[in-house]
């Protein structure tokens, strides 16, 4: 669901650093994840339900946090967004060129 709602609120120009972003970040839990809940177990004095007691507030927090998310409003930002980066490239290429063909005359 949440690979889902990004694409549909990041702008389309953009999308590519969410979607690494996400990759590194779920390649990094797949490996971090298990010394955790190994350092939690062991903590606990072998009691394997201490993972769960950490893991569930950790989902339920990030549920919170997807449905604490607008996506009419995201898409109408990622389009006001895309518009003053446009804008400002543009200004900034304009006085690229203009510099470049003072220089040349």
């Amino acid at each position: 669901m949440s690979l889902n709602m990004i694409s549909d609120v990041v702008p389309a120009k953009k999308m590519y650093l969410f979607f690494s972003l996400f990759g590194i970040l779920g390649k990094t839990s797949s490996f971090v994840g298990p010394f955790i809940t190994a350092r939690i177990i062991a903590s606990a004095d072998g009691n394997d339900n201490m993972a769960f007691a950490f893991l569930l507030p950790a989902v339920l927090v990030g549920i919170v946090v997807l449905h604490l998310v607008s996506v009419p409003k995201a898409r109408i930002e990622s389009k006001l967004y895309m518009e003053w980066e446009r804008r400002e490239l543009y200004e900034a290429c304009g006085q690229c060129v203009g510099a470049m063909q003072g220089a040349a005359a």
